[in-house]
This record gives structure tokens, sequence and C-alpha cells, in this order.
């Protein structure tokens, strides 16, 4: 999308130039069912019923998910109550937890992500950690996550709204297992895709040393035709998803297991999924579905993840120590003829006067962004239960070292009329960013028994970060900048090196009190923070050789209950947040830097409701309401105090349903139906000409069959062929209220039908 490009460019060129299971916590990483309808959930790193753990947990239960067609984040983001999404094309999404975001263009993520104990992204602002995030396909996962609220105390910096926690299936020590599938789908006005997904569990020493490998190939299909009368293309963009996993566990004594993974995904997107719409009633300028682009815009995430994890159980001490190497690679090409060559063409009489450059008619730009991050971590950490009988302690020490790089190699000229090159001007822009990130934290926390029934857990880490950050921009757009141009220097370069460094203690504190077994309330204060960084040099000078860390406080009161039998059960949750200090991009002389400025708060409520009326028979209902705005004026991002932050719905919703019925045998008939709702959308702050954008509900439909070791199933995704807008801006790259001028829109996909056959041996 030409939109999601222009905010992934703007950070390098500025910087540079269905079912959902409702828990309580910080880290849950296993859930298994014990008795009928119980949960147990590893939160807090411990082993506890879902209705014991005193935080906010939604859990989506993986293995079945492609059954129904849900491969991305935005296929269950809305059965997830407090999460609001922001996707532009596939591969690529911004995840907002509990309203903490300051719209599509910041280039910190707000959320954290995990694979088991692995951490993924960037947490720097210098790579768009916030654009990075991984999408992964659920062909070997077990679980998907999402802790709400800060989890700085265990999870460290970045994960100010909460965390995602992917969690794999673990290879088996005894049993030989091996399961293949084929999906195929349909999308309205679109084209077909098609899927395939194989995994074999290989136990090398039976009880002793096991092997599992998974893979999977996936062809999203297109939907947005590109109307450009040269490179005009029907359903533009396509999307190919490859990957699989490794995993190797075995059991190196009676209390001590190793398990070593690797995981590798490539996510290849022939253009973004975004609509040309007017820029002031959001409606498509060219037609339904379609844009008109003078450059195909190819987009390419690659990720691998590697990473070796020991327990061993000491009786009442369990150590555990995880050791992860990631690498992400990034690569999108855009068309910024409507942006950067409509600089060049503002300013021909300057550059004809000063430097004798004539700018040719027709002129069409191309940029080439590439986005590179290497990452070491390793944590160790040791836990202790029932001490002298009423007390439980963990403590860890934590390390990450990040190098990443943020590139502009070329910026390309050419005939919008004809395609050909045009090679009479000077380069444009050449801009690099190379940077280094390296944290050092100590944590713990103790939970101390007061009784049968209450109990508080309360802890603390302490961080160091350190950053070194070395840029180089060069070219015409420098000389313009910097009004080089004037002495006829037809190149400039803007070269800085920048160092910050930072100490920061984030805590938090969380009572529970246990009315029965059946019925408990708690509460939770807890702090999460972003680090700051150097600051990128802009043309225009006099800003902050650094920009701080921003910091966050959450409050939050919940009860969790159900009935003894457990047929129904509840879960809800009040918090409040403070956030201060925001991080906010900026601009000055055409270059985008960050400074602190404004401060910000979120607050709402959540509630699901879970029954199981008869056999086969369950409902899942969730409801989100999320008040988040800034509580004094952002100058720098164009905010006024009582602003709602960017793409975060007052509402949201969703409702499930499903239904088993035994056909005689050992053959099944399973049902669904889920309605997903998404309140309006503010798309950024006052000065910047916001749009509204509107609430939508989606539904879905699926059914199955299943006999012994074979199954087939068939789905169907936004039923009504909804449209809808997940986010939108200024192809020129400059907010707009004039009717007529260009906005790109990412829409959601739409009516989709597809199948899939499944075999396990």
């Amino acid at each position: 999308m030409r939109t999601i490009h222009r905010l992934t460019l703007t950070t390098a060129l500025a910087l540079s130039l269905p079912h959902v299971a409702q828990a309580q916590d910080a880290p849950a990483t296993t859930e298994a069912v014990v008795g009928e309808n119980e949960i147990i959930v590893t939160a807090t790193k411990r082993s506890e019923r879902l209705q014991d753990v005193p935080a906010s947990v939604s859990v989506v239960q993986a293995t079945d998910l492609s059954k129904e067609g849900v491969v991305r984040f935005s296929d269950y983001a809305s059965r997830i109550p407090g999460l609001s999404l922001t996707s532009g094309r596939t591969g690529n999404a911004q995840v907002t937890l509990r309203g903490i975001t300051t719209g599509a263009a910041q280039p910190g993520s707000t959320t954290g992500y995990y694979v088991d104990e692995a951490p993924v992204g960037s947490v720097n602002a210098y790579t768009g950690g916030n654009a990075i995030t991984p999408d992964l396909d659920p062909a070997d996962l077990g679980q998907i996550e999402v802790l709400k609220g800060p989890q700085g105390t265990l999870y460290g910096a970045g994960a100010v709204g909460g965390l995602l926690k992917f969690t794999t299936a673990t290879p088996s020590l005894d049993e030989f297992q091996g399961r293949m599938s084929a999906g195929i789908t349909a999308v309205a006005k679109g084209e077909v895709g098609y899927s395939a997904r194989g995994m074999v569990n290989i136990p090398l020493s039976p009880g002793g040393l096991a092997l599992r490998v998974a893979g999977f190939y996936r062809r999203d299909p297109g939907y947005v035709d590109n109307v450009n009368p040269r490179i005009g293309e029907k359903d533009a963009n396509t999307a190919y998803v490859r990957g699989g996993r490794v995993a190797l566990t075995g059991q190196l004594g009676p209390d001590v297991r190793m398990q070593i993974s690797a995981i590798a995904q490539d996510t290849t997107s022939d253009a973004a999924n975004g609509v040309d719409v007017d820029a002031v009633t959001l409606r498509p300028i060219n037609g339904d579905l379609t844009n008109n682009r003078f450059v195909p815009e190819r987009g390419y995430v690659r990720l691998r993840l590697y990473n070796a994890t020991f327990n061993a159980d000491l009786g009442k001490i369990d150590l555990v120590s995880s050791t992860t190497y990631q690498r992400i690679y990034f690569r999108e090409i855009g068309d910024a003829t409507r942006s950067f060559a409509a600089i060049l063409t503002g300013n021909a009489p300057v550059l004809a006067v000063f430097a004798g450059i004539a700018v040719p008619p027709n002129l069409g730009m191309r940029v080439n962004t590439i986005k590179h991050t290497e990452r070491w971590s390793q944590e160790v950490r040791a836990s202790a239960t029932d001490l002298g009988g009423f007390l439980d302690l963990q403590g860890g020490v934590y390390w990450t070292h990040e190098s990443s790089t943020n590139r502009i190699p070329n910026i390309d000229y050419f005939s919008t009329a004809t395609g050909a090159p045009i090679t009479t001007l000077p380069p444009f822009a050449v801009a690099s960013i190379d940077s280094t990130y390296e944290e050092y934290s100590f944590f713990g926390n103790a939970r101390i028994h007061l009784g049968d029934r209450f109990d508080v857990l309360g802890g603390i880490r302490v961080a160091h970060d350190n950053q070194n950050y070395v840029q180089d921009y060069r070219g015409l757009l420098i000389s313009l900048s910097t009004g080089a141009i004037v002495a006829g220097a037809t190149t400039a370069t803007l070269a800085a090196k920048g160092k910050e460094e930072a100490t920061i203690t984030t805590w938090m504190v969380s009572p529970r009190f246990r009315v029965s077994d059946n019925l408990m309330i708690y509460g939770r204060a807890a702090t999460g923070y972003r680090p700051g960084g150097p600051n990128p040099a802009p043309p225009t000078g006099n800003i902050p050789l650094t920009f701080q860390p921003d910091k966050l406080t959450q409050y939050e009161v919940g009860i969790k209950a159900s009935t003894p039998d457990r047929i129904f059960s509840a879960e809800g949750a009040l918090f409040y947040t403070d956030w201060n200090n925001v991080q906010i991009q900026t601009s000055g002389g055409g270059f985008n830097y960050l400074v602190n400025g404004g401060s910000a708060r979120s607050q709402g409520a959540e509630l699901t409701l879970r029954a199981a009326p008869a056999s086969g028979f369950n409902l899942t209902g969730n409801i989100a309401y999320t008040d988040a705005k800034l509580t004094a004026n952002a100058p720098a991002a164009g905010g006024l105090n009582g602003d709602r932050l960017p793409y975060v719905p007052r509402w949201t919703g969703s409702l499930s349903a499903n239904y088993t019925a035994e056909l005689g045998g050992s053959a099944k008939l399973n049902l669904g139906a889920t309605a997903n709702y998404v309140g309006d959308r503010k798309s950024d702050y006052t000065n910047r000409f916001p749009k509204k954008l509107e609430s939508y509900a989606t539904f879905d439909l699926r059914a199955g069959i299943e006999s012994g070791s074979w199954s087939v199933s068939a789905f169907v995704k936004n039923l009504t062929d909804k449209r809808a807008i997940v986010v939108a801006g200024p192809l020129s790259g400059t907010p707009s209220n004039t009717a007529g001028a260009l906005y790109s829109a990412a829409v959601i996909q739409p009516r989709v039908i597809g199948a899939e056959a499944a075999i396990r041996f």
C-alpha cells in the first residue's frame, strides 16, 4: 500500500531521511485442559489455572486455525478484547493493546513479541521496529497468548501496551506423528489462492530424544487492481508465504530437558493493499478495490529465529536458560512519484536558476528501502516455590544485543509515460542509519501467601541500555533541504553520530483474593517503557541530541468467576493508564526526528463470557471499551489535548458459537459461526486533518467433518463482503482535507471462501 510505504519510507528517510480463552497476568506459555472445561496456563512463568492468574491474558487456540482460514493477525484480531490492528501489506502489521499507540507512523513498537522463550523483533526506533512485526503462520503453533497491560517487569523494554506470545507445539518423545493438509481459497473480485502444510514427529530415542519438522507454503490471493495504463495489473497484491520449523527435544536426565529450535518464514508481497480514495469522502476514486501506481510496489520480509532452551528441576528450584539468535530482513519497493517527484517538480525554477538542472516532464520516482536486524538474547532465571510455606520467588538476568541497518541505497528516476529510466538528474538521495542497542537487565518477583486465599505478587526490574547511531544522508534532496542548492551544489551530505544510555526501573504489584474455588478478584499496578536513543540530525538543527524513554503506568482490577461444573465462566477487567513523555515523530526541513512531548491516558473495560450449555455446544463472547486520548497538547504530532489516539476503536467485540455432533463411529460434524465488530477510529490528530474511519461488522462461517485420521472443512470469511478501511494516509505525504486529494486506504479482505483437507498419521 502506498500509504504504508510512505510511512515506512518516512521512518527511513526521517530517522534516515476461533475460540478465544480469556486469562489474566504476564507470561503464559503452555495451555492444557485439566478435567472438563478447565484450562491451565503457565502465567508469570508458573503453572496455574487460568481462573487463578491475576492479570489480563487472552488465549487463541491455534491448532485448528487453518481449518477456518485464520492464518494472519487480521483474521483473529477482532476476537481479542482490547486489541486493535493496522496493516497495509501482508507481512506487516502494527498490533496495539489497550490503545497504546501514537499512530501508524510510530517508529518503535508498543507491543512486545515472543516465540516460546525467544524475543522477536527490534526494540530500537531506527529500523521501524513497529513495521517488522512477525505475522507467523499457524502451521506449528499450539496457541497465541495476548498479555494485556505493561509487561516491563518480566519482558523488559518495548512491551508497554502488552505482549504477544506464540507458543509452538512441543515434540513428543514417545510417539511417531504426522499431519498433512492442503487448502484452497477464493476471494471476491479477486483470484484463487492455495496452501499446503505438513508435519512429522520422530522419536529418535523413545523417551529420550525427538525431532519435529514442520513446513508450509501459502499463496494469499490478490484483490486490488492497479489501473495504471502503462503497468496495470489485476489482483496486484498477491502474497506468497513459506516457512517451517525444526525442533529437537531431549530428556538429558530425569530432571533436565532441552529444546533446540529453528524457525524460518519468508513473505513476498507483489503490492500493498491500498485503494485510492478521496481525502474528504474516503470513497474510491478509480472504482472498487483499485489504485493507480506507476511502480510495482514489491515487498519482502525474511525471518530467521534460532533458540536453545534448557530446563532443570532441582526440587524446589527450577532453572531455565534461553539463548536466542534472530535475523530479520525487510525490503520494499515504493512509488514516490506523488511525493518526492512532486518535490522536484515544485522546485524546478530553483533547480534551473541555481544549478542549471532541467526537471523533465512526466517525472516518476522509485524508492528502494532495506532494513536488517541481527539480534542475540540470553536469559537465565530461577524459580523457587513454597519457601517456608508462604513464599514463592523468581529471579533472573537478561542480556540482548541488536545490530541494525536502515538504508535507502537508491531512488530511481523514470518517465511515467514510457517507463524509461531518466539519467539526466543527479542522485536524489542515498541514506543510511547504522545502529546498535545493548541492554542488561536484572529482574525478580516474589509472591507472599497471607493465608489460603489471599496473596500478593510483587516484582521489579532494573535495566541499563546503551545505543550507538551513525547517520549518512547525501544527494540532491539534502542540497535542497540545507539550502546548498543556492550555491549551485547538486548534492550535499548530512552525517552525524550519536550515543545514548539510560538506566530504567520498572515494577509490578498484584494482590489477589480467592473468594472461593470458583471466584477470584485481583488488582494489578505495573509499569513499562520504551528506550530512548540518539536523535537523527535534520538539516534544520536545533533539536535535542537524544530523545528520552517514554514511560507508562497502568492500574487494573478484575474478577474471574465460573460455575462449579465450568459450564459458565466470566472474566472482566477495568483499567486506567497514564502514559508520559510520549515519544513522537516529527520533522524539520523535510527530515524526521523524535521528540518527547505530550502525555496520554487510556482507560476502559473488558469482558469475556463463555458458556457450554449443552454437550458439544459452546458460546464465547467478548466486548471491550477503550477510551484513549491525549491529556496535553502534542504540537510535534499536531495533536491537541483531548484528541483520540489514532486507530483505536472505542468499542470492539465478537461472538462465536461452535457445535460438535457425533455422526457414528469416530465421525464428527463441526459447525461454527463468528460475528466481529470494530468501532469507528480516527486516523490522525486534529492539526493533521484526521479522517473518521467508520465502524464495521463481519461474519464468518465454518463447517467440517472429521473421522479417525482425516478431516475436511470449509469456511467463509467476511460473509457479507464488507468494505472497511483499517489505515489511511496521503499519497503525497502531506495531510490534506481538499476534495480530490489522493489518500491510500488499506481495506479488509473481501469475502473469502475456502476449504481444507487434512490427514494425520
